[in-house]
């Protein structure tokens, strides 16, 4: 049998939660090739699912290491973003901050990876403001300063023949500042002057442009994209809207906030748990469940509010969200601290 059955095979296992089976074909196609990204990052899901966390952080770092080694920037990032879970539910919340962080640098599209990088933000922040065990330890610290801090302001405009983006970040270095222009996409990638990775992609464009006619130039305060369009159609946002509902196994790569819909989710249809709570599912059941039965612009209200929110607050309701900023509602008796 072809390992590519079998790998289906045991995620349709997965997803049935015949975790058995699943394993059985995780390990099958493993044999075929040990080194098959797919095959290990279905194991490493079961195991977590069995709640056998070191089986499943194991798995989780063979498949760092294969990531690197083959240079897929988008298997790395799952392969953070598998092993912050692991590490999550094994309460090592710091650890796996660290781990989502990469994850989302990595692919800063991923709706999934930023929806549990704000549970961690979030967990991280309560546990520091609720604490009866004595001052929050440095590393902590560190981490909440880092999850406190805003994404970099983005302006853009639309002209005939040319769409300027602004990128507010001050003395970007110009060494390792790398820019992709593509037909449809583009991406920025550097190392800030603290050292730490930033980036920016926008995949798929509104309309198609001419990379060898794009450019762009470093100032003080931002960085400035000039983008050449194909055509002279009107653009009405950065990136082309995505349709297709979310899959089983992968994740939305844009969080656009389109029109309003006044469609409602049949709320019956399953429970919202703290992930930390449920320990019978993962954050990847929980994020699908969250999804489940949903259009588009309800989904993109629950990720706006949550988001916006610190994760303290849950809406359907686009029209409402899409006209304001979502504040935070921390519980009775907690307040909110800046970090």
């Amino acid at each position: 049998m072809p390992i590519g059955t079998r790998i289906r095979e045991g995620e349709l296992a997965y997803e049935k939660d015949d975790l058995a089976t699943a394993l059985l074909k995780a390990n099958a196609a493993l044999q075929e090739n040990h080194n098959s990204f797919k095959a290990l990052l279905l194991r490493s899901r079961v195991y977590l699912r069995s709640k056998k966390y070191d089986s499943a952080f194991e798995d989780a770092n063979k498949l760092v290491q294969i990531a690197q080694s083959s240079g897929k920037r988008e298997d790395l990032a799952t392969s953070y973003k598998q092993k912050a879970i692991v590490l999550y539910r094994q309460k090592r919340v710091s650890e796996a901050m660290e781990e989502i962080s990469k994850a989302h640098t990595l692919n800063n599209k991923d709706s999934e990876c930023l929806m549990f990088k704000s549970m961690i933000e979030k967990k991280l922040q309560t546990d520091a403001q609720i604490s009866v065990n004595g001052p929050v330890s440095d590393k902590e610290k560190s981490l909440l300063q880092q999850a406190s801090k805003q994404k970099p302001k983005v302006d853009w405009y639309d002209s005939k023949d040319m769409v300027n983006i602004s990128i507010y970040v001050k003395n970007i270095p110009p060494t390792t500042l790398k820019i992709d222009f593509q037909k449809t996409s583009v991406s920025v990638d550097f190392k800030t002057n603290e050292n730490t990775d930033f980036s920016y992609v926008l995949d798929p464009l509104y309309g198609s442009i001419i990379p060898s006619k794009s450019s762009f130039k470093v100032f003080g305060t931002k960085l400035e994209l000039y983008l050449a369009k194909e055509t002279e159609e009107t653009w009405k946002a950065l990136e082309k809207m995505e349709t297709s509902t979310i899959s089983q196994e992968t994740c939305p790569s844009t969080l656009d906030y389109p029109s309003s819909s006044a469609k409602k989710i049949n709320w019956s249809k399953f429970k919202v748990d703290d992930a930390e709570e449920d320990s019978s599912q993962d954050p990847d059941v929980f994020f699908r469940k969250l999804y489940e039965g949903a259009d588009d612009d309800t989904k993109r209200a629950m990720m706006k509010s949550y988001l916006e929110s610190n994760g303290t607050s849950l809406s359907t309701d686009w029209k409402e969200v899409s006209q304001k900023k979502v504040d935070i509602a921390p519980p009775d008796g907690v307040d909110i601290k800046n970090w």
